[in-house]
């Protein structure tokens, strides 16, 4: 469980403690009114994980909570020595304009999967 707080954004509640913690495939976010963001990924095979959904609750959008989440998933990658996918629309964007996430990211078409989620950046769930 890792403990994140507010930017200080001008909606921010300074006194808000976000919290994050790996659930399954992936990491939530809790803060004082329950779960507020999540980002889940799917084995795609033995070595590559795939980026199926991120998100954030509308009123704590624009504070990097979402970045947060996919910097877990990418450390967690990085460890394991596994590559991503990002097929969410919001990984896929990241992906493409950060030149630190070319290590791990496969580079590959989801639809190659035998999943029942996205492929090519955009969600179907």
């Amino acid at each position: 469980m890792s403990a994140l707080y507010d930017n200080g954004t001008p909606e921010a509640r300074p006194e808000e403690e976000i919290v994050a913690e790996r659930e399954g495939n992936g990491y939530i976010l809790r803060g004082v009114k329950g779960r507020i963001g999540q980002i889940t990924y799917t084995m795609a095979d033995a070595d590559t994980w795939i980026i199926d959904h991120t998100s954030v609750d509308g009123e704590y959008r624009g504070r990097g909570l979402a970045r947060q989440l996919l910097n877990f998933v990418v450390e967690d990658a990085r460890e394991k020595g596994r590559k991503i996918i990002p097929s969410c629309s919001y990984a896929l964007q990241q992906f493409q304009a950060d030149p630190s996430l070319s290590d791990v990211w496969a580079e590959g078409d989801a639809s190659r999967y035998s999943d029942s989620y996205s492929s090519n950046g955009v969600e179907s769930r």
